[in-house]
């Protein structure tokens, strides 16, 4: 599967990354899955040598990891061994929550969630593989492997990662930072930015301001009298109303709070972003792994996913703020109402951001009709969520919820249609490209030909994206472009992004929305949008 293949390749390329001096034992997919066509006996001897290699590496792992727990147990504990004898596994996570440093507990975190994605990926990795099999041999007359493989898959090591769910729930729920010492963390921080301005306030601040609010008018201006408020809704303000050339001067800085709101305030219905996941499980607006190209200091370039939500509140970015979480960017969606809402971008390979953000619905189920759409060059992560979607829905069907009926579901063929739901969920569309892809990941189509696009959107043969978002192409503005995208977007919902240097003005917008029926154009707003 197209879908499993490409994700499980950038897995390996992102592992291949870490500083990890023991890597993980990954299955060849790609190297057994051409074993296919080869003999049963020697697809089912590799297969076999696969599974014994994950469960030997999983279970080596395991044995290390209890290993150090009890050793860092016992090393506190000396004066009381008796409390260690025959400790309940889950007793002796909650132990070492109690009794070890902050640091300690995270790393362990850490730890348990790389080997419950390794395991996943392996035992999924090898399902597949038969299930794959047995299709050809089917075809062919052969006896199918299904029978006698999946049994010994079942009762393997690896099945057994599901139990690390249960200690990775433990440690979230004493390590995660909650909402609510989130807006106490923030209170504090705007406190320290309220100061820090009072000090800095001069003669060129009030030069800059009004070049500001000169701009902010002309946004105004723009999205009230010069753009058709029937296409306002399919555009899509990129990173939120900023500078592309990451300044702050006149315009907010992308992807800060600031410039979804001027966004939103003065008349953009749908606002584009990027988040990334912090290492205590914060989803944080990021377009880049690190924060060194727009921070105020540019050697600040960890990982957001090594930063703790703590360390975000003391990153200063150039515009002088922090980088805002999603929960602060949907809050303030939210508060402005009306059509404000997000076009949520997760980055390929970054599955655990798909479930924060099913998490963040759980606990806000208000703010999913902030979240217009859902996007990712990453089609197994995008099938994923959309299980994990229809779970949630499942879940708060029934229960009180401040979310409006769902008057228009996204597509006729949405799977989750089929069944009474009161909860309009986001639209989740796959990412593509037009040029050679750069990344294992990325899926290519062009408007010439769209072939592709009906079995990435599928999920074990039925429909389960709502649409695509393509690559524009300077060849979908003839007319057998937009015919091309007509037909398209008579199946699917289908987005238009673009690269810098690519027409962003509103006739390119224009054409694209009423002769390619196209439901969404990203755009930068530059001051030549109306030329």
């Amino acid at each position: 599967m197209v879908k499993f293949g490409r994700h499980l390749q950038f897995y390996l390329e992102c592992d291949e990354l870490t500083n990890d001096s023991s890597k993980s034992f990954i299955v060849p997919y790609k190297d057994i899955r051409g074993t296919i066509g080869e003999s049963q006996q020697e697809f089912q001897i590799t297969w076999t040598e696969a599974l014994e290699a994950a469960s030997d590496d999983y279970t080596n792992r395991i044995k290390s990891l209890w290993k150090q727990i009890f050793a860092d147990l016992f090393m506190l504990s000396r004066q009381d061994e008796n409390m260690l004898r025959g400790l309940p596994h889950e007793d002796a996570v909650q132990l070492y929550l109690d009794t070890m440093d902050e640091k300690k507990s995270r790393d362990l975190l850490a730890t348990i969630k790389k080997l419950h994605s390794n395991a996943s990926m392996n035992l999924e990795a090898l399902r597949k593989l038969v299930k794959k099999y047995d299709k050809q041999a089917t075809a062919r007359g052969d006896d199918i492997l299904t029978t006698i493989l999946l049994p010994e898959l079942y009762s393997s090591a690896i099945m057994d990662a599901p139990t690390l769910d249960r200690y990775i729930d433990l440690l979230r729920d004493k390590l995660v930072v909650s909402d609510e010492e989130d807006d106490e963390s923030l209170d504090e921080y705007m406190s320290s930015i309220k100061q820090k301005t009072q000090l800095t306030s001069s003669a060129k601040d009030a030069f800059d301001v009004q070049r500001r609010a000169t701009e902010m008018f002309w946004l105004h201006d723009l999205f009230t009298n010069k753009i058709s408020q029937a296409d306002i809704p399919m555009l899509v303000a990129h990173r939120g109303f900023h500078c592309v050339r990451d300044h702050s001067g006149i315009r907010p800085l992308e992807n800060s709070l600031s410039s979804y709101e001027s966004a939103w305030s003065n008349g953009v219905h749908l606002c584009e972003c990027d988040v990334g996941l912090t290492k205590d499980e914060k989803l944080v607006l990021a377009h880049d792994e690190d924060f060194s190209r727009l921070a105020l200091d540019p050697s600040r370039n960890k990982k957001v996913s090594d930063l703790t939500f703590k360390e975000i509140i003391g990153l200063t970015m150039k515009s002088g703020t922090r980088p805002p979480l999603l929960l602060d960017v949907l809050k303030s969606a939210q508060t402005i109402g009306g059509n404000a809402k997000l076009v949520v971008e997760i980055k390929a390979g970054n599955d655990e951001a798909g479930t924060a953000l099913v998490r963040l619905f759980r606990r806000h189920p208000d703010l999913i009709e902030r979240c217009a759409v859902v996007m990712s060059f990453d089609a197994y992560l995008m099938h994923q969520l959309r299980a994990e979607l229809l779970e949630l829905s499942a879940s708060l069907c029934g229960a009180d919820s401040a979310i409006s009926p769902n008057e228009e579901f996204p597509i006729p063929i949405d799977p989750i249609s089929t069944l009474y739901s009161p909860f309009k969920l986001p639209q989740l569309l796959l990412l593509t490209v037009a040029t050679p892809p750069t990344k294992s990941y990325e899926l290519v189509t062009s408007v010439t030909d769209f072939s592709g696009v009906d079995s990435w959107l599928q999920h074990e043969g039925k429909p389960s994206l709502d649409g695509v978002y393509l690559q524009f192409e300077p060849e979908m503005l003839l007319p057998e472009g937009l015919a091309a995208l007509r037909a398209l977007s008579s199946k699917y919902r289908v987005g238009v992004w673009m690269m810098l240097g690519d027409p962003d003005d509103i006739m390119t917008a224009t054409r694209l929305i009423d002769g390619g029926g196209v439901s969404y154009v990203n755009t930068d707003i530059p001051r030549t949008f109306t030329n």
